[in-house]
């Protein structure tokens, strides 16, 4: 008998995509990093060379990239969600796709990254308009929307909420608007309504229709974690967080967030647990560090901590391995990088480690770039054994070589106005460019080696 290749298994499960492409929220596999190589070390003065500037309006989004085609959702101020397609050569807007989506937000604008496979673009707008848009077309082939589609009409009344409880009982629009990317798995597409009595929705790709709705998980109210498949005990599992009461609570009186895992093919809930801390906003994606371990972090007071995941005889079980404040991350996901953990720090979220800050298995700081050069909840990704870290509010990108022996810090420039400010969006890094983004412009800027 021939022994199994479970490379062919992951071939079977997630779509097929060119590596070099960033095709959703954290790139090739969602990790947040790239097998890309050849990336310059050295930048000039004045930073790497600016291959393309586009216009956006006010927002958070990131792009994603396909085929030779960045994929933006941005949006039409208080009116519409528009769903933009650009040249990664020169910028320009291929096509566009616009629907009405009226709406004013607390930090207003666009939210989310668009998903890609070869066929389809899914897109989830801030007030839960999600739509499967074909690529060859440019046509919407199938729209849902995330609330309105799972109230209940027994609690979802047209008579006003009487108290807090009747308000927060009723399926809504968070307060921050949905924020999450859509997840494939096969033929299927899912994504996160997070009311009362459904936690998980799975469609199917090509018809909309509902394939499967998972129980209860936990609220939308002030969740922002989106869907992240990992494999644990050899089984593949949707990692959800989310609230289970009132999130206007100080931070130290929130809940701990609902962990849960549930079967991507069926919606079962496999196992559920909760965070050994209050987690007020959940909003990083768990990540997968090993075939039994689970690292989860976040603002408020959360901190970081590690699961061990077993599955004995049927029976999932876990356990806490650490908790601790030696990172404590508002926005951004963890990402896993030659068995270290890195993750962006604030220093206004009491992490005891600030800035870049690497981590090994155990929970122990290897190093910080804090407290002399932080972030401010800018994002960051990794390729090559280098990061690159742009600061929230600065504008300012930084190249970071990475070991375990500490960071070194190769270039840094000012790519992005410091006027615009809330640079906290994704960045995407394809075939040598990496975009980033503030609350005005797109800019594509060249990262490869010039013999690359």
């Amino acid at each position: 008998m021939k022994r199994f290749d479970p490379a062919l298994l992951f071939l079977l499960v997630v779509p097929v995509v060119n590596s070099a492409d960033w095709p959703r929220l954290g790139g090739p596999d969602g990790t947040g990093a790239s097998s890309e190589t050849g990336l310059a070390r050295h930048w000039p003065a004045d930073g790497p060379r600016v291959r393309w500037t586009a216009n956006v309006a006010e927002g958070f989004a990131g792009p994603a990239v396909g085929d030779d085609q960045v994929f933006l959702l941005d949006r039409e101020p208080s009116q519409k969600d528009v769903l933009r397609c650009l040249d990664l050569n020169t910028g320009r807007d291929l096509w566009t796709l616009a629907y009405i989506a009226p709406g004013k937000l607390p930090y207003d604008g666009s939210r989310n990254v668009p998903t890609l496979d070869k066929q389809y673009v899914f897109v989830v707008g801030p007030f839960g308009q999600f739509h499967c848009i074909a690529r060859r077309t440019h046509q919407i082939l199938w729209a849902r929307h995330l609330v309105n589609d799972f109230k209940d009409p027994l609690i979802d009344t047209d008579t006003p909420p009487a108290t807090r409880e009747d308000t927060l009982a009723r399926a809504q629009v968070p307060m921050w608007g949905l924020t999450q990317a859509p997840l494939l798995y096969r033929d299927l597409v899912i994504v996160a309504p997070q009311t009362q009595k459904t936690g998980l929705v799975a469609y199917e790709k090509a018809t909309g229709n509902i394939r499967w709705r998972s129980d209860y998980i936990g609220r939308n109210w002030y969740s922002h974690v989106s869907p992240t498949l990992v494999t644990l005990g050899g089984v593949d599992q949707v990692i959800m967080l989310a609230q289970p009461s009132d999130p206007e609570k100080a931070p130290d009186k929130a809940p701990p967030a609902i962990v849960s895992a549930i079967a991507p093919d069926t919606g079962r809930i496999l196992w559920t647990t909760q965070t050994p801390g209050p987690a007020k906003i959940p909003i990083p994606q768990p990540l997968r560090v090993a075939d039994d371990r689970l690292f989860i972090t976040g603002g408020y007071g959360l901190g970081c901590l590690m699961f061990e995941v077993t599955c004995v005889a049927g029976q999932w079980k876990t356990k806490v391995l650490f908790h601790n404040k030696n990172a404590a991350v508002l926005i951004h996901s963890p990402v896993l990088y030659q068995d270290r953990i890195y993750v962006s720090s604030p220093r206004e979220q009491g992490g005891l480690s600030t800035g870049l800050v690497c981590l090994n298995l155990t929970g122990e700081r290897l190093w910080q770039t804090g407290p002399g050069l932080q972030f401010e909840n800018g994002p960051f990704l990794i390729a090559d054994g280098l990061a690159f870290a742009l600061h929230g509010k600065t504008g300012q990108l930084h190249l970071i070589e990475l070991s375990a022996d500490g960071p070194r810090l190769l270039a840094q420039a000012k790519v992005l106005a410091a006027e615009h400010g809330n640079a906290w969006a994704p960045m995407a890094l394809a075939h040598g460019r990496l975009l980033v983004r503030d609350q005005h412009q797109l800019i594509c800027l060249e990262v490869k080696t010039a013999s690359q």
